[in-house]
This record gives structure tokens, C-alpha cells and sequence, in this order.
């Protein structure tokens, strides 16, 4: 596994994440306060999200490792990535929305850095 592909798989499934938390009565409320719920379509949007992030971060390491070692990195990506989340919600849940877009945006040069780690010029 490469360092840009790791990182990239990182991100992705830690954005995931952040996207399935927010989508939570609980962790959207000590956003945005007691008694806010998101809106059914931003939910719906969040857990899209979610989805996608982590199908990407699976196909990622899946793609650099084959299944058989593939899926167990899975699994340790996803791991290492949701103690990172759970740490983000306990300590600055305020700034969880901030940590996602940081997340998405990074994923973003992470890709291209990986791309042209693993394509020869």
C-alpha cells in the first residue's frame, strides 16, 4: 500500500464518516443545537454521501491490495478513520461540518498525488 493511496483511503472513509454523523438527531444537535433535526432531503444527502465515501475508500484499497488483503486494510482504514471521527465529536463537535469539508476538499490533491504515484510518465 503507498502512502498517497492510504492517505486518500484515509480521508475518504473519514469524510464518510463525518457525513453519517451529521446525519444524526444527536451529533446534528450539538452542531446546531438542542431540538434541530436535519431536513429529511439533508439527510438523505449526508448518508449518500456516506455511502459513496465509503464504497470509494473500499474500491481504493481493494484496487491496490486485491480482496484478500484489500478488505482486511478495509477494515483498518474504517477503524483507524472512526476513532478519529469519535475523537472530532467529543472534543469539537462544533467544528465537525469544518473537518468534513476539510476532508472532501483534501481528497481531492490526495488523488491526483496518488494517480500520478501509481501511473508512469
Amino acid at each position: 500500500m503507498s502512502a498517497p493511496g492510504f492517505l486518500l483511503a484515509l480521508v475518504l472513509a473519514g469524510g464518510a464518516w463525518s457525513a453519517l454523523a451529521m446525519a444524526m438527531d444527536r451529533h446534528y444537535a450539538d452542531i446546531h443545537g438542542r431540538g434541530v433535526e436535519p431536513a429529511p432531503p439533508l439527510r438523505m444527502r449526508l448518508r449518500g454521501a456516506a455511502v459513496l465515501g465509503l464504497l470509494a475508500s473500499l474500491a481504493l484499497n481493494v484496487h491496490m491490495q486485491g480482496w484478500g488483503v484489500g478488505l482486511v486494510a478495509e477494515l483498518g482504514v474504517l477503524t483507524l478513520a472512526a476513532l478519529l471521527l469519535v475523537l472530532a465529536v467529543s472534543y469539537w463537535p462544533a467544528r465537525l461540518p469544518a473537518i468534513t469539508r476539510a476532508l472532501l476538499l483534501g481528497a481531492l490533491p490526495l488523488m491526483v498525488w496518488w494517480v500520478s504515484a501509481v501511473t508512469p510518465f
